[in-house]
């Protein structure tokens, strides 16, 4: 839970931690609450059902008319404090002890005057009325009220609700200006975000991140800046220097092969020529593994079969057994020449190991796109695969440099150039014990794509 929170949105901390204690207290405050409140609320209305009976008597007691005696009585019974003409016997008869005790008529009768000779009553001797209190008018009359019952507590009481909207009162401003706050910390983050995911290392504005804001925000976007242009400068530095190197070692090595070419010994001039050769294939690698130059290509609609299938044919015509498996057709958004690059170098690298090459293509329904390079050479072992992915790492156990291997730059150059498609790449053993390398594509959308022959070489697969 406290990785979670502390690992969400700021936004969601500042706004948890502004109104948590708040509604905290207002939880503890309404769990709480029925336990003190009935008194309060008991008392209150036995001294609300005193004033109106003391209300009544002093009305009765002021009327010179029986009509209007009945009218009040009448008005008073409506309210829901019935009320009943009694003799004033009823104050004297002592063979009717009421039997509601510690009810709410103990704290009435307590309320009114002692003047009043308040008694409680479990019925009237005309039977009318029940639990009722009679009380002193005059010195030949009473009256016998029955008060309305007190309200039933329910789950919540009115004091509770009262109480929620007092806490409601304090709550919304707290949240709203913590939202708030948290907008305002959130906001240029998010727009940071934006910007840093949609520049490229040599392409948008020098100061792409905007220094506005609260201090600490200019603070970070001007850092944030000069960032950007440390590694612009770094990435023009690095690109001059390639180009120098490459003219620096290409230029000598250019003198060597022809000096080896003129050279009167056909033996030493052949072993010169090869290692010129493997010199300037290394050079060639390294200064393009250096380069890291995939994401200078834009991203175009590419035919991968046409383009898997330029492919195989290239090393067909150079009498190698490379072959195409898959769809006839299938469109996807890539940077071709970046993509057949990673594919040359898989075939080649198929080629030194293995007699035969297949490149096979799956699309399934779900957009993704599977490609597939296998070999029927002498694999790689399981605990080297990982390995082999690293800069100028050479699996020698079992495909070494003697059978005409690289530098150790191939795979991580392919790895480069899948991982800026948003791709993955994984090695497995092929179906003829050789090594198969297989690079996932991600989908391009939802859209599900109809399924597609097989195609080898010109001619349909039947499955």
């Amino acid at each position: 839970m406290r990785s979670w929170f502390l690992s969400g949105s700021i936004r969601r901390q500042i706004t948890a931690l502004a109104i948590g204690p708040v509604i905290l207290v207002a939880l503890i405050a309404l769990v709480t609450q029925p336990l003190w409140p009935q008194v309060y609320e008991s008392t209150s209305y036995a001294e609300k059902t005193a004033v109106q009976i003391e209300t009544v008597v002093d009305q009765v007691r002021m009327s010179d008319r029986p009509g209007q005696v009945a009218a009040i009585l009448d008005a008073a019974s409506k309210t829901g404090l019935r009320v009943e003409p009694v003799w004033l016997t009823e104050l004297e008869d002592s063979s009717q002890p009421s039997t509601a005790r510690g009810d709410v008529r103990d704290r009435v009768r307590a309320d009114l005057p002692a003047s009043m000779h308040p008694v409680l009553r479990d019925r009237t001797r005309s039977g009318e009325l029940s639990d009722v209190i009679v009380v002193r008018v005059d010195p030949d009359t009473a009256l016998a009220f029955s008060p309305a019952p007190a309200g039933e507590d329910s789950f919540i009481s009115d004091k509770q609700i009262n109480f929620m909207l007092k806490s409601l009162i304090v709550l919304l401003p707290v949240l709203a200006s913590s939202c708030y706050a948290g907008w305002l910390i959130t906001a240029p983050l998010m727009r940071f975000a934006d910007a840093a995911q949609s520049i490229g290392p040599d392409t948008g504005h020098d100061r792409p991140f905007e220094e506005d804001g609260s201090l600490e925000m200019r603070q970070l976007a001007a850092a944030l800046n000069d960032m950007r242009s440390r590694v612009r400068e770094m990435l023009k530095d690095r690109t001059n220097m390639l180009r120098a190197i490459s003219h620096d070692l290409r230029t000598p090595l250019t003198r060597l092969r022809m000096r080896a070419e003129r050279s009167t010994q056909p033996e030493l001039s052949a072993a010169m020529l090869n290692d010129i050769r493997r010199i300037d294939e290394m050079i060639h690698e390294t200064l393009t593994f250096l380069s890291k130059d995939v994401s200078a290509e834009r991203p175009i609609n590419a035919d991968l079969p046409s383009l898997l299938r330029t492919i195989c044919s290239d090393f067909s015509d150079l009498g190698f057994s490379v072959t195409y498996e898959g769809p006839e057709k299938s469109v996807y958004p890539c940077r071709p020449k970046a993509l057949a690059r990673a594919i040359t170098n898989l075939v080649d690298n198929g080629t030194k190991f293995g007699d035969t090459v297949i490149v096979s293509l799956t699309v399934p329904p779900t957009g993704e796109v599977q490609i597939d390079v296998s070999d029927n050479g002498p694999g790689v072992p399981e605990e080297l695969r990982r390995k082999v992915l690293d800069p100028f790492f050479k699996a020698s156990s079992a495909r070494t440099a003697n059978q005409g291997g690289g530098f150790g730059l191939g795979l991580s150059i392919v790895e480069d150039i899948v991982r800026g498609h948003g791709g993955s790449m994984q090695l497995l053993e092929s179906r003829s014990g050789g090594l198969t390398v297989r690079v996932e594509l991600p989908s391009i959308g939802p859209e599900t794509r109809e399924p597609m022959p097989r195609h080898v070489l010109g001619r349909r697969q039947t499955a």
